[in-house]
This record gives C-alpha cells, sequence and structure tokens, in this order.
C-alpha cells in the first residue's frame, strides 16, 4: 500500500489515481489530523507527500513533518515529495525554502541534470504542470539535484544514498509529459 499524505493539494486524488493505474493501491490521509502512530500502523511500502498551498514557514506542517524526519532517520521506505512535499524534505532536513525569483503556474519546461532512478527512459527535456511560488534555494546535506528549469535550480532532487526524492512539479497531473513513468520510476524502489 502506498500512503499518500494530503497537505491540501487540489490534485492529491490523482496520486491515489496514479498508483491504481500502476497496478498499487494507494491510501490518502489528512496530513493536519494524521498522528504519526497511524501512518507507521499502516506499513505502507511508501509514502508521498502531495503538494499544497502552505509555506513550510507557516507554522504547524502537520504528520508530514515528523514523516519527513522518521524516513530519514529510521524508516527504511521510500518517500516522494510532490511541490509542497518536495520543499517539506528540504526544509525539515535542513535545507533552504524561500520565494522563487518568479512564481510558476502552468505549464513548464524541465531539463534533466542527472537521470538517476526517476528519470530513467524520459527524455532530457520535458513540459511539466508547475504551481508555486517558494522552491527549495539549498539542499539539505546528502542531497544531489536532478532537474532544473529556467526559474528554479531545484526542480527534482534525491538523497544520494536513501530513497527520498523530490519534485518541485506534479508529476500526477496529466499536464506533466512522462509524470506516470515518472511515478513508475519511483515506486519500482520499492
Amino acid at each position: 500500500m502506498i500512503l499518500i499524505l494530503d497537505n491540501g493539494s487540489q490534485y492529491t486524488h490523482l496520486i491515489k489515481r496514479n498508483m491504481r493505474d500502476l497496478g498499487r493501491e494507494g491510501e490518502i490521509l489528512n496530513n493536519k489530523t494524521t498522528k504519526i502512530a497511524e501512518v507507521e500502523a499502516k506499513k505502507p511500502e511508501a509514502i508521498i507527500l502531495s503538494g499544497g498551498p502552505s509555506s513550510v514557514y507557516a507554522g504547524d506542517n502537520g504528520v508530514s513533518a515528523h514523516v519527513v524526519k522518521k524516513v530519514a532517520a529510521e524508516w527504511d521506505i521510500p518517500l516522494l515529495g510532490v511541490c509542497y512535499g518536495h520543499q517539506l524534505i528540504a526544509h525539515e532536513l535542513g535545507g533552504e525554502v524561500a520565494k522563487g525569483s518568479s512564481a510558476e503556474y502552468g505549464l513548464g519546461r524541465i531539463t534533466v541534470d542527472e537521470e538517476d532512478l526517476l528519470f530513467k527512459g524520459v527524455p532530457k527535456e520535458f513540459q511539466v504542470w508547475v504551481s508555486h511560488f517558494d522552491e527549495v534555494k539549498k539542499m539539505p546535506a546528502g542531497f544531489e539535484a536532478l532537474a532544473h528549469s529556467p526559474t528554479c535550480a531545484v526542480e527534482a532532487m534525491r538523497h544520494k544514498e536513501k530513497r527520498i526524492f523530490g519534485t518541485q512539479f506534479h508529476p500526477e497531473v496529466w499536464h506533466t509529459e512522462n509524470g506516470e513513468k515518472i511515478l513508475e520510476n519511483f515506486l519500482s524502489c520499492i
């Protein structure tokens, strides 16, 4: 089972649909009302942190913040952060998130710098759906950038040793070319 923590994104249900399309069961839990013990009791094969409208500096980041720390320190399961989830991973593990030089809302293009696991079998450049103003300005220790765009230096990142990934763009929406392939690649590390 793939656990999807909903951080308030309008696209969270699309992550669950993609999991189903890829032959996996997905379950959505609310970031603000779920407790860390509930997450642990589910024994997920992987966890996906959805996007959302909040800033990582807005206050209580809910159970998603605890999950990031648990996966980094204790749990040996894959973790993918999307948009806000991507920023939360960076923030909670010692990176820096701040306002971007320009907001990105709609279609954008990214360039893959490091194929790695997430981008196996996808083109070097392709169209993605973006919806954010904050972005990762400095990655946490142990992370490497996988992709960039003209306005965002860290469109995707991963931990060099652990199965922790983040994408600033939304792979779950149909506007993102190769989005389902990226999610399939993430699931391949289970």
